[in-house]
């Protein structure tokens, strides 16, 4: 698995724009290829936004998460 490449600021808006896309794309009365592409991209940004990963920016070799954010695994403790 990679390891953690998204800022808490982006995180929260992908959140916030994954869920906007969804409730939009629920809200068409007929699904269209269109809707299911807008369906794909909210869920992969609703998942990068939960998981903080994003594997186009691994990819592309950009890390927008500073390194003083601490990543707290399941078996650590963090403040």
């Amino acid at each position: 698995m990679i390891e953690r490449n998204l800022g808490n600021a982006e995180r929260v808006l992908r959140l916030i724009l994954g869920v906007l896309m969804l409730a939009w794309a629920s809200q068409q009365p007929g699904m269209n290829l269109i809707d299911w592409f807008v369906v794909t991209v909210a869920t992969a940004l609703i998942l990068n936004g939960i998981f903080s990963r994003c594997y186009v920016w691994y990819v592309l070799d950009i890390n927008s998460r500073h390194g003083d954010e601490k990543d707290c695994q399941p078996e650590s403790t963090c403040p």
